[in-house]
Parts: C-alpha cells; structure tokens; sequence
C-alpha cells in the first residue's frame, strides 16, 4: 500500500514504483538511475543490442526495490511509533510500569534495525512526482531523490523534539497530511524575539501569581498549576489565535488544579477577588440573598467581554463545576451548541475542556460526552481539549490508573489527532495551542493536546506527595520551575535584558501587593464581580397575565389545522396517521384531548409565542411508548417530517428541534442542562426513556440541576421528563425514584408557620427547582407553558406516568386549555356525587396515576363521604392552597396515599409538610383531626414486584384498607 496522487491504492508497490521510474525515464532518461536507464532501453529496443556505456555498477532494480520497501518500512515505523521517540517528559522519569510505560518498550527505530547497510545510506532513490511524493510525507516534495541518510535524519529531527502527535489512526488522508505539514514546519520553526518577550511576560505573571499565593495564604488550598505553569500561556495564544480566526465565544470547562490561575491570567479575574475569597469577604447582597450559599474558590466561575486591538471581541466563560472530576464536560458542550444556535455560525463559538490526566482516563463521562461531537443535535464542530498531565492522579500513578500507554487513548475513539508536548517548553507549548485552534476551525472537529508536565506539590498544598512517591518527589524537587528555566535561557540568549526582566518582575510583584491591600479596605465589595445575567428573557403578556397559561381557541384551532392535517404526499404509518386523525378530531370536538395532544399543543403555541423548543432523549422522536410522534418517518422515503414546525413562519423551523440521543445519560444531561443555561427563551427538555434511567446521571442532578443556582447563581430552565408509576412491569421500569429529587429541596416545612398572609409570595422564586406530578392533560399543557411565561428560570422535574398517555379518563376538556386557566398546583374535589365539605369524614391526599385507581374504588364501594385531593406540584409544597382548601373538611380525618412503597415516593418528603398545615388549622380551631395517616406499600428494597400478579394484589389490598 503506497499513497499516491492524494489517495489510498492497493496494488504492488514494485509495479507503482516501475511505472512512475518509466514515466520519468521517457520525459528525461537522465533523470532515472543508471540501471534502470539500462533495463528501460533495453525493453523498449527488445532486450538486444543495448549494453550499458558506463562504468557504473547500478544495484539490481531488485534489490532497489528491496531498499525502497525497507524505506517505506520506515516511514511507516515513524508515522505509527514515531510518537514514542518524543522527548515529552520534563522530569524524565524512569520508564518503568509505575511510570505508566513497561521497561524497554519503546520501538527501536535506528538505521540498523531497518536493516540499511552502510554502503546503501547515500544511495538516491526516486519517489515518483511530486504529488506522490508529497504524499509519502510534505518535507519530500522539495526534490525528486533523496538518500536513506537524508530521510532519516529528517524524520530523527520531526519526531525526537519535545512535541509528539498520535494521528495515523485518522480517517481522513486529508487532515493526515495536514498535521504532518504541521509537525514538519515546527521542526524548522524558530519564535521571533518579540514572541518570546511576550511568553516571558506571561509566563513570570504566572509564576508570581503563584509564589504570592503560596507565600500569603499558607494554610489555604489552592491546587496550584506549578509543574504545568505552560497552560497558562498556551491558553493565552489559544485565545489570541481565537482572536485572528474571529471566534466570539469561548467556554472554558475545567477541574480544579490551576483553575485560579487561569482565572487571574486567562480571564483577568480582579486580583482583589480572588485575595478576598481566600479570606472569605462576601458582600451583605450575597450574604442576605436567598439560596447564595457559594461555593469555595476553586470551583467558581467567571464571563468576561476581551477586547483586541483591532476591535474584535471575545466573550470568555469559564463554567463553575463541583469536586466530581469531568462533569462539566458535557455541559460545557451543551452551552457552546446553544451559543452557536442563536448566533448561527458554529465557528464563532469555541468549547475548551481542560482535564487531567487521571480522570481522563477514568472517568466514564470522558467517552459520554466525546462520543457527542459527530452527532447532529450535539455536535459543536470541534472542541479543543487539553489534558493537565501532572503523570499522577492524587497518590495512584499510571500503572495503576490506566491500562493503555496515555491517558488520552480514549480519544481515538472519535478519529481525533492527539499532540502530546513537554510542559517545560513554553515556546513549543504556545505553537501547538495555536495549531489545535486552526485545525478545528478548518476540519470542525475535536483536537486533544496533552501537556506532559508534573505536580510540584501534593494533591493539595497541605498534602505530603512523598508518603507515596518518593522517588519521584525526590526529582521533582530538584527541577527548577519552568520560569526559571525559560527567564534563564532568553537572559543567556539576549532576549530579555536582566534590566528589563528585574523591572517587569518589580511592577508585577507590585500590582500583587497593590491588590492585597485593596480588599483591607472597607469600601471593597466583593458583590461587583459576579456571573454576568442572561441578556434578556422573553416576556409575554399575549394571551393574558403571565401566570395565565392558557390560550385563545382561535389559535388552538389554527394550530389543529395546521399540525394535525399532515401532507398527502407524505406515506404515513397507518397508526401513526390514526394518531394525528385522533388529535384532530378530539380538538375539533372539544373533548378526549390525550396527553400527546396536549404536549403538542403546549409546543406549538409556545413557538407561536416565539419562543424555541429543543427536546432530546433516548427515542423521543416517537416517544417511549408511541405517544408523541413529533417527528414522522416517511414509510417510502428517507424524509422527516416535522408537523409542528408547520405552524411556525417560514425560516424559523430551527425553532423546534427533536433529536433522539445516543445510549447515555450522564452525557446527554449534561449537555442539556448547559444548553438550557444559554438560552432561557428555549424550553429545553430531556427525558428518560424510563424514569430510573436517570440513576446513571445522579451527579448532574445533584452537583448542578437542583443546586447550580445556590452554588453559583447560574439559573436553568431545564425540564426533566420522567416516565414514572407502577404498572406491574416490575422494580426497573417503574420508579423514577421521586424521592431523591425531594430529598435535594430547599423548600422549608416550617414556613407555613410563618406565614402572615393567605399566599406565599415568589415562593417558587425562592425554591432551587420543582416537582410535579400532572394527572390530566391540561395540567401537562400548564406546566409546560408555564416555564417559559414567567420571567424567571427554574428547573422543572416531571414525573409522567405511562399509564395515563392513552388511558380514556385520563382526559381534558378544550375549555380547560382556554385563555384565563392557569396550572393547578393542587386540585380539590370537584365531583357533583359527594357530599358537602362539612359532612366529609375521609380526605384522601395523593398524587399521579393512583388517584384514577382511587376514585374508582370510591365509586365501586359508594362512598360519597370521602373527598380526593390531588397534589400536582409535590415541590415546592403549595401550603398556602392546601391550607384554603383543607380547612373545609372541618370534621374529616386526613389519609396520605402513594401507590409506591413507603419508604419512596413523596411521602416523606410531604409527610412533614401537610403535617404542619395541618396542626396549625388544628391549632386555631378549623379542623378536629390533626393527624395525617399513610396508606400505602410497605417499605421495600426494591421499587416494584417483579409479579404482575402481586402488583395487583397490592393494589387492592391498599385500596380496600383505604376504604375500611
């Protein structure tokens, strides 16, 4: 196999390279070796009569064909192995398997061991045209013959400096070529003097940045970056080639190790913060406002606006994260696909993920969320990831922590190039930040640069490395710091003069202690550096008040026409067109409105609002269990269509987007929750295929969505969909485990206590997100639409129960979608067979799909003495509403009932709540019984029988002690 004319042939590599030396010999015989001049003469003359004229003695045109095998062998060699000859350890550290590498294997790749002989090194050898040999490597077009000597010291000089690129393992021939064009300028490439001064500079703010830190704040942790202090400046040049290629947004992911100092020397964070949350001065703003309980300083987040000199701006945001290595990957992903979406150019949004090297490799998120970038709804066409090696991960080295030779293998799982680089060159380490920015704005795809450096002290700073690695804290502390290194080879190079370096050294030192001084002062305010707000909410009045989510009939038929009448020469499934026949027709008549009519409907007037709609999730085009249908696969045609974005104006179909999700949750979560974070006039959604598939995303859940906003004031309007109940189906599929997410509320079950007035002002304003549990389709239409008709953001979680999708008295009226009607937090008893409030001896409290079983169980046994009260938004608890309408069943005892075991569900988490309201009407005399009862399963490992037998059992067995 040989590449030639910019492709990949198979056929014999003796045949190609016969023709291409007879193509040559008939433009210029004498530009072809002596023998093959003779062998060519004599074929064409029929092999008589033509004898050679010299008294050369050529090599057999076999043996040269041997001796070009051999030469492509070496190439070879260095393109897949060539990596490994780097010099990309600053510690050169012993390469044994603690170290990550096995003694000895590293591939020997000497002249001798490709089997040249010494009288063969200087020998010319044709490689074909210059396509052909352009091909072979981009150094090889210069000229037509080059010496085995001659190549292999041009490739000694490529693959032995202190950068080493992973990338034949790449698809494309194209971007092949286009990094060894690249590894082959670098090893000719020199800085100027003036980029040098400039890396200087950088690099001792850095330096001291640190030193003042180390030397001020002893006690604090502060994860330092010395060891890799080069990230800084290549994240510098990154930005500044960011500049040049006009992005305009950058988001920055990252873990905690030399986080603040990226944010002082990347992201310009006032010194004077920084210095201030070390000693932990917060504003009274901060302190008094609700929920901002902060987070520490190396988990924090900045937005910054940067000007360049010739007027282009870059927006710069480095996203907070927890302690939970690599979460914020994927989210960081979703934020820059939602930039890009609303400025319509990919290239102008750039991701940045920083890792390091340990969780790299461990954690499962790395894949989830590299394994998005190629794919329609996630991609954003190339994020540029940085690895933080510091060849340790807390106390475990390599050995211990990865079974591949780098911790960046996982990457070439997605056909990325990878470029490891020696973090104590800080020239080489700017270039390739540089490089990594132009490959992804040409190709649109991911670049890993992995930068090979050290951790100069432990874990933290009040860590002892020593205690596990001794031999290697024995090296690292004899390594002079980078800045050292660096500030004496341009002092020793005349670069820098020692004048210049002592007085820009003085004024930066200056400006530290200048800062320092600073946050003494009383009139400092710590509340003057926050999170910059999202630009503008959308907010609409159409239709009546906010919290009126209701709308016109004319516009509801409208988008009936317009949506359910799907085109002729569209082939539908035959139950896919009964569907929409069904949505019509129950539109049209008033009644029977399921709940995939009524989330059609909530979509669509939202998008008449002008508001966007993205929802993602494993097969939620069709949904689940067949009950959405948003996107209609053409049964003759590969075509999509797409009925609700037929109500929307021409040019604005990317205003509802449906993207069914690879196999992940922790990813895709992830992503959404950062999409949702950009936008807050798009309503996005993600659902589990089932309800506990969301277990696998339980640190998206916990460490962003329910406390994002407490944490670090980064609101989100993200809506979870939830299938959840309990249908025999057995304990996987049938919980959507409600209880963690109440268990993560911040509501307050005292409040009720406090309470002065009959309603609880903004008390969702004040709650860190929702629960709710819709038992009509109405309400599913309200609680929708009433996420985008306030003007604020909360998450919303909602548990749908599969049951009731398609379950006949399950259903709502049109008139309950009408302007005027808003979401029932809860819904009071409103059936005409039961008897006054007063004469009421029974309230059964509950909630979701058990309450249909409920109510028939009432009418079976006649009961009209017992009142059914549904609670439709668990979280926050409405006690102001629940209040107003339990005092009425003055004479009546109050039961809890949850078809899911008692130690799940809601109820410990309302027990508390309706408790209280309770005792305080009992305690001013309107209600004579104060104490709630539960009803309900017993408590249970696992959510559900496996039985659908005993599923039914203990249902009725509930149902009948409910009405003893």
């Amino acid at each position: 196999m040989i590449r030639a004319s910019n492709k990949v042939i198979r056929y014999s590599f003796s045949a190609t390279y016969v023709s291409g030396l007879f193509e040559h010999w008939q433009k210029n015989p004498q530009a072809v070796p002596e023998g093959w001049r003779q062998y060519f003469s004599e074929q064409i003359n029929g092999g008589a009569g033509v004898q050679s004229t010299t008294s050369l003695n050529p090599l057999d045109h076999a043996k040269q064909i041997q001796l070009l095998y051999r030469t492509y062998y070496m190439f070879r060699m260095f393109f897949v192995c060539g990596h490994q000859l780097a010099d990309l350890d600053p510690l050169n550290l012993p390469h044994t398997k603690e170290y990550g590498r096995v003694k000895g294997s590293r591939p020997e790749m000497t002249l001798d061991s490709f089997g040249f002989k010494k009288e063969e090194l200087d020998i010319p050898i044709y490689f074909g045209n210059k396509d052909q040999r352009s091909f072979i490597y981009p150094f090889m077009e210069s000229k037509e013959e080059w010496t085995i000597r001659e190549i292999y010291d041009r490739l000694s000089q490529i693959y032995t400096k202190k950068y080493g690129v992973e990338y034949i393992h790449m698809v494309s021939t194209e971007q092949k070529h286009w990094i060894e064009q690249e590894m082959d300028r670098i090893a000719q490439w020199k800085p100027s003097k003036e980029t040098q001064t400039a890396t200087w500079q950088r690099l001792a703010r850095v330096d001291l940045f640190n030193e003042f830190l180390k030397n001020r704040f002893t006690t604090s942790k502060r994860f330092g970056i010395e060891g890799t202090d080069t990230l800084i400046v290549g994240l510098e040049a990154l930005v500044d080639q960011c500049a040049q290629n006009k992005v305009e947004h950058i988001i920055v992911g990252m873990a905690h190790r030399g986080r603040l100092s990226t944010l002082a020397n990347v992201f310009k964070k006032p010194l004077e913060i920084i210095f201030a949350e070390f000693q932990n001065k917060y504003s009274k703003e901060i302190e008094e406002s609700w929920g901002n309980i902060g987070d520490v300083k190396y988990h924090l987040g900045v937005t910054r606006d940067q000007q360049f000199p010739d007027g282009h701006h870059i927006r710069m945001t480095m996203l907070p994260n927890p302690s939970h290595l690599e979460a914020v990957n994927p989210v960081v992903q979703g934020k820059t696909r939602a930039l890009q979406d609303i400025c319509g150019n990919k290239q102008h949004c750039l991701g940045i993920i920083i890792h390091g090297d340990a969780a790299m490799a461990g954690q499962g998120v790395v894949y989830e969320s590299l394994q998005l970038e190629n794919l329609n709804g996630y991609s954003n066409e190339g994020v540029i990831h940085v690895v933080v090696n510091n060849q340790i991960g807390f106390t475990t080295t390599p050995i211990d922590s990865r079974s591949g030779l780098y911790c960046t293998d996982v990457a070439k799982a997605i056909d990325v190039p990878i470029i490891h680089v020696n973090a104590d060159d800080p020239d080489l380490v700017e270039e390739i930040f540089k490089i990594a920015v132009r490959f992804r704005q040409q190709f649109k795809k991911d670049i890993v640069i992995d930068l090979i450096g050290y951790r100069r002290y432990g874990h933290n700073e009040q860590d002892q490395p020593a205690f596990t690695q001794p031999q290697m804290y024995e090296i690292i502390n004899k390594q002079k710091p980078v800045f050292q290194i660096y500030d004496q080879q341009l002092r020793k190079n005349g670069v820098i003069t020692d004048d210049f370096a002592n007085n820009e050294i003085k004024k930066l030192n200056n400006s530290l202690e200048t800062a320092y001084k600073n946050i003494q002062k009383e009139t400092f305010d710590k509340v003057h550096w926050v999170p910059k707000p999202w630009e503008k909410i959308q907010q609409v009045t159409k239709w009546g008040k906010v919290k009126d989510t209701g709308v016109a009939l004319k516009d509801l038929l409208e988008l009936n026409e317009k949506v359910n009448n799907l085109p002729a020469e569209l082939t539908v499934h035959p139950q896919v067109k009964r569907i929409y026949e069904q949505r019509k027709q129950s539109i049209e008549q008033g009644k029977g409105i399921d709940f995939g009519t009524a989330e059609a409907l909530a979509f669509g007037t939202l998008l008449h609002e002008g508001f966007s709609i993205r929802l993602s999730g494993q097969d939620c085009e069709r949904g689940t269990f067949s009950q959405r249908h948003a996107v209609i696969n053409d049964q003759k045609k590969d075509i999509k269509y797409y009925p609700l974005r037929n109500y929307i104006p021409a040019g604005g179909n990317n205003r509802f987007e449906v993207y069914n999700s690879p196999l992940s949750e922790y990813g895709v979560l992830g992503f959404e929750y950062g999409y949702s974070q950009s936008n807050p006039n798009v309503l996005t959604i993600w659902e589990g295929q089932f309800g506990d598939f969301a277990n696998g995303a339980q640190i998206m859940i916990d460490n962003f969505i329910t406390s994002g906003e407490s944490k670090w004031n980064v609101p989100s309007g993200l809506v979870m969909m939830l299938p959840h109940g309990l249908d025999g189906q057995g304990p996987e599929h049938s919980s959507g485990r409600m209880e963690r997410y109440l268990q993560l509320m911040d509501d307050d079950p005292n409040i009720v206590f406090q309470m002065k007035e009959q309603r609880i002002k903004r008390q969702i304003l004040d709650s860190n997100f929702q629960v709710c549990v819709c038992s009509n389709p109405s309400n599913y239409f309200h609680s929708l639409r009433r996420q985008l008709r306030r003007d604020f953001r909360k998450p919303l979680i909602l548990f749908n129960s599969k049951r009731l999708l398609k379950f006949s008295k399950a259903t709502s009226e049109i008139s309950h979608f009408l302007e005027g009607t808003r979401f029932h937090r809860l819904i009071p008893d409103s059936h005409e067979e039961i008897k006054a409030p007063k004469e009421i001896q029974k309230v059964i409290i509950c909630y979701g799909q058990v309450y249909y079983d409920i109510l028939q169980k009432r009418q079976e046994t006649k009961r009209n003495d017992v009142a059914i009260l549904r609670v439709e938004q668990l979280a926050p608890f409405p006690y102001d509403h629940f209040r107003v309408v339990a005092q009425q069943y003055e004479n009546a005892e109050f039961v809890f009932c949850q078809e899911e075991h008692q130690n799940s569900g809601g109820w410990q988490y309302l027990e508390p709540r309706i408790q209280n309201v309770l005792s305080l009407l009992h305690q001013q005399g309107k209600i004579k019984h104060q104490y709630l009862t539960f009803c309900g399963r017993r408590p249970s490992a696992s959510t559900a029988s496996g039985s659908s037998t005993v599923h039914k059992q203990e249902l009725e067995k509930l149902l009948s002690i409910l009405f003893q």
